[in-house]
């Protein structure tokens, strides 16, 4: 075990280069946990660039920190398989010639490897003199559910790319003089998504792979899945459905599935982080009753995932995702008339063109009792009968700059 937890930890042997393009928000986010006793869970989808994360935090904590202090482990190592968590770190204390009593900073990757890994945070946490920060695939946040933690963690889920992110991993820097480029950025952005590794290499076949982890590994293998093509048949329906409401029962009906087979799956998907489901707003009884709309977690995945969608469809998957992180989202029909999101007082229409008439902005018209309206457009800039009319790429800048 020894030479493995080198290789993993080479700040102790000698320097360490930051690794990546700082994802800044979440780094400066993860730090202002550091000193909290709570254990920091650190959620997100397959290789949405958790590990670059946690070694940036790595990075940032040795200029005042003992390297022999700093102890990172991903636990899906196969030479670690046998071992518990514990074991693990009492051999890091012993290598790095540290008492029980003195303070360590722990980064724990693929927790959710190891077999009852609650109860072990847990007891590490009870020893006291360690900093935790433990990271998972994006179920993690439904099993931490389990009660050896509660009131213990802290969730930080990581999300793919936002638009400010995506311009710094492509290199591209838009001075005020060409601002004029930004609505063919966004629309690169709109059709690659934020998966790290894409973004870098372009290669398709990074997404796929992805798709098929988590589908086959995550989902199929844990839970006992017998019909792979059950699935994927529903990932690919959810995938042409983005932004228009489906209820369990019609993806039941379309792909001849079982209703009980299909509400399953739904949930395992959204468990494993990759759709999204919105209610309709309105009263729990009614918001039960109606369909859902679904979301992909990336739209550089929903692009693979089908090719039947279309560029309005495209980018009300891609506001829906800028806007998650306010709270509960949900979208508003009545009369006849949809609104696409509405959250607290802020209403939202995506009306993805350059020609806005009278009909495309009716709907929001009729929705008053919402403080601010917002119509997203290609690249009209305006206020019409108290309803802003804002540019997509402007929208992308400017939500993410919104505190995690």
């Amino acid at each position: 075990m020894e030479s493995i937890l080198h290789r993993f930890n080479p700040w102790w042997d000698g320097d360490f280069d930051f690794p990546g393009i700082p994802r800044k928000n979440y780094v400066s986010r993860l730090l202002e946990l550091k000193d909290s006793k709570d254990v920091i869970l650190i959620t997100g989808l397959r290789r949405v660039g958790k590990t670059t994360l946690i070694h940036q935090i790595i990075h940032t904590l040795l200029g005042g920190v003992d390297p022999k202090k700093i102890f990172y482990v991903s636990l899906d190592h196969m030479s670690l398989e046998k071992h518990t968590i514990l074991d693990i770190v009492e051999e890091f204390r012993r290598l790095s010639k540290l008492e029980h009593g003195d303070f360590a900073y722990l980064f724990l990757d693929e927790v959710h490897f190891k077999d009852r890994f609650e109860i072990q945070l847990k007891n590490l946490y009870d020893m006291g003199n360690v900093k935790i920060f433990a990271s998972g695939s994006a179920s993690l946040d439904i099993i931490m559910k389990s009660p050896y933690l509660t009131g213990r963690q802290r969730l930080v889920h990581v999300s793919p790319l936002d638009f400010n992110e995506y311009l710094a991993f492509t290199g591209k820097t838009v001075s005020p003089a060409n601002q004029h480029l930004y609505p063919g950025l966004a629309e690169e952005y709109m059709e690659t998504g934020g998966m790290p590794e894409y973004v870098r290499t372009g290669d398709v076949n990074v997404l796929q792979a992805l798709v098929d982890s988590i589908l086959y590994r995550d989902i199929a293998a844990r839970h006992d899945i017998r019909s792979s093509s059950n699935l994927r048949n529903i990932l690919s329906l959810a995938a042409q459905s983005v932004g228009s409401p489906i209820s369990i029962r019609k993806i039941s009906r379309v792909l001849g599935i079982p209703v009980e087979t299909v509400s399953r799956i739904v949930e395992l998907l959204v468990e494993a982080g990759l759709i999204y489901l919105v209610e309709k707003d309105g009263k729990a009884s009614e918001r039960k009753a109606s369909p859902r709309k679904i979301y992909i977690a990336d739209n550089g995945l929903l692009n693979v995932l089908t090719e039947h969608v279309n560029t309005g469809a495209r980018a009300e998957n891609l506001v829906y995702l800028t806007l998650k992180d306010r709270g509960t989202i949900r979208y508003h029909r009545s009369s006849g008339l949809e609104v696409d999101f509405v959250h607290d007082k802020t209403a939202w229409e995506v009306k993805y063109k350059d020609t806005v008439d009278v009909q495309d902005m009716k709907s929001m018209e009729a929705l008053r009792k919402y403080k601010t309206r917002l119509i997203l457009t290609r690249t009209r800039e305006e206020t019409v009968n108290g309803m802003e009319l804002r540019p997509m790429w402007k929208f992308l800048l400017d939500e993410r700059k919104r505190s995690i």
